[in-house]
């Protein structure tokens, strides 16, 4: 009896590791980021929270553009979902279960232009905008 125990608890655990490693968002720092840009994490899922704000920052470079002063702003979760990054796939779920291909999901742009201040005049300002929606 204690060897089927052991057994069963044995392959519990292996199956415990076997699953993608879920991480929040929130949590998420540059070493992670490293590892998943390196593909040494293949297989993780990223909560997002309603709520939740997350630091981003905006940089350029190359032949063009270059960052001469780094900003961080901050984005705001409206909603739960989860980002599986599995395989070369980025896959997104509204609820931790059904994972769907993120373009079966959310529809989205990303726009960019000038703006002045609010007499007009010379534009003062690139303004670059991300747009995400549910499908």
């Amino acid at each position: 009896m204690k060897l089927t125990n052991l057994i069963i608890a044995g392959f519990f655990l292996i199956g415990l590791s076997a699953q993608a490693k879920t991480i929040r968002a929130t949590d998420l720092g540059s070493s992670v980021w490293s590892e998943i840009g390196k593909g040494k994490l293949s297989d993780v899922t990223i909560e997002f929270r309603q709520g939740d704000e997350l630091p981003v920052s905006f940089s350029t470079e190359g032949d063009l553009f270059e960052t001469t002063q780094n900003s961080v702003g901050y984005v705001g979760i409206k909603k739960n979902f989860w980002i599986k990054l599995q395989n070369n796939n980025i896959l997104m779920s509204l609820d931790n279960s059904t994972f769907k291909d993120i373009k079966d999901v959310i529809s989205g742009s990303f726009e960019a232009g000038s703006g002045a201040d609010q007499n007009g005049g010379l534009a003062n300002a690139l303004n670059l905008a991300l747009k995400a929606y549910l499908k």
